[in-house]
């Protein structure tokens, strides 16, 4: 007899050959599936919306616990084209299109809230945000997909499906042109799909600047690379399958009990990443941070360490910006740094960044804002000044100020 397909994070080659075969017969049917983590239905959804070239035709009664959890979570809404539905409080939110880089922010949010009501630690709530935030944006940047990504998230309490502690899960999917494709012309002497995941992962890697580059105006190439050593300090875990190849990365408290392996012959038509993490491992977002950005820090060429931002209130006077006003837009931070920082600098005349009510800022961001004025300010001797930064924002800037002169 055959036994019911499982779709759950700790065993992913399951949905990855299930999902196989569906795209080479251009049929899905879930009820030959018993359970479905909202990660793999994430996955199938961004494959079967409608204006999306029908790549994929579902089909089914709809009688299995799969199929109905699929329903519950807007998966027909969001392959009919339609945003997806809320999901419910405190345990799931459901399947939602992403298309524009101005809504990232405020989704992110909503969704940690959701999962995180307000008596849960704030610390959590920042990490879950950040994650959030680099990944959906990164698929609406980068993939090509010109449906955008979906987004969905699940809490796996204690005792739930044979979790021992209780955990968040995560997934942004899109159906572009995978990571392999995305860096090839950056880094034309990747072998192979499996290649390119292991090149992703790496700190200043990126499809719009080359090797021994730290950055352009808007990438850093840092957004997987710190969410595969969230994953790695929080005994996380991280799926990543992108046309061609797939990866499972397991964190541990020790070096020698993370684990980072590749699922042979499986793949995404498109790519699908997942991160889950225990609710109880974070502890400090900022120390967190801190500690990746310490490890960026190691792998990046040393600097002249004379550095020109400065972590105090700036002379009367000076020119002063409410970074709030653009939070986690790349696109509005990199014209503000050309518009508003670049063109005072090059005129000798100091500026301020206001992050005050940001209490997370990805790295992403903060290089769009800040990497090209920091290697002016450096060149012109001409001080930016950070005013209100919470911890972890001021260590990812402090990061970007590092590299940024001479990268």
């Amino acid at each position: 007899m055959h036994r019911p397909e499982r779709f759950r994070l700790h065993a992913p080659r399951s949905f990855l050959a299930w999902l196989e075969h569906a795209v080479a017969t251009g049929e899905a049917n879930l009820d030959e599936v018993s359970v479905a983590e909202v990660w793999a239905l994430a996955g199938l959804a961004v494959l079967a919306r409608k204006n999306g070239g029908d790549e994929l035709r579902l089909s089914g009664g709809g009688d299995r616990a799969a199929m109905r959890f699929a329903h519950a979570v807007g998966f027909d809404e969001v392959v009919a084209g339609q945003g997806g539905l809320s999901g419910e409080a405190g345990q799931t939110v459901g399947l939602r299109r992403v298309m524009a880089i101005d809504v990232v922010e405020g989704i992110a949010r909503e969704i940690a809230r959701m999962l995180l009501p307000e008596e849960e630690e704030d610390e959590t709530l920042r990490s879950l945000i950040y994650v959030l935030v680099e990944l959906m944006r990164n698929a609406v940047q980068h993939s090509g997909d010109p449906l955008g990504c979906v987004v969905a998230a699940q809490r796996m309490d204690a005792g739930f499906r044979g979790y021992e502690r209780s955990a968040v899960q995560v997934v942004v999917a899109d159906a572009g042109m995978g990571v392999l494709e995305a860096l090839g012309a950056t880094y034309p002497d990747l072998s192979d799909a499996e290649a390119a995941l292991v090149k992703a992962l790496q700190p200043h890697v990126s499809g719009s600047f080359g090797p021994g580059r730290t950055g352009s105006a808007f990438n850093a190439g840092m957004g997987l690379f710190f969410i595969s050593e969230m994953a790695k300090l929080t005994t996380g875990r991280l799926l990543v399958a992108s046309r061609g190849a797939a990866l499972l990365l397991r964190g541990g408290a020790g070096y020698e009990q993370r684990r980072l392996s590749f699922l042979r012959q499986r793949s995404f038509p498109g790519t699908l990443v997942t991160f889950e993490f225990p609710l109880d491992e974070v502890k400090d977002h900022a120390a967190l941070i801190e500690t990746i950005s310490a490890k960026a820090q190691q792998r990046t060429p040393e600097r002249n360490t004379s550095a020109w931002v400065r972590f105090e209130p700036p002379p009367d006077g000076t020119f002063s910006y409410l970074v709030r006003t653009i939070a986690e837009d790349v696109e509005q931070a990199a014209l503000v740094s050309r518009d508003q920082l670049q063109k005072r600098l090059f005129a000798r005349e100091a500026v301020a960044l206001d992050f005050r009510h940001m209490d997370v800022c990805t790295q992403s961001f903060l290089h769009a804002l800040l990497f090209e004025a920091v290697r002016i300010s450096w060149a012109v001797q001409v001080p930016i000044y950070v005013e209100n930064a919470a911890p972890s924002v001021r260590t990812g800037i402090a990061l970007v100020d590092a590299y940024a002169r001479g990268g």
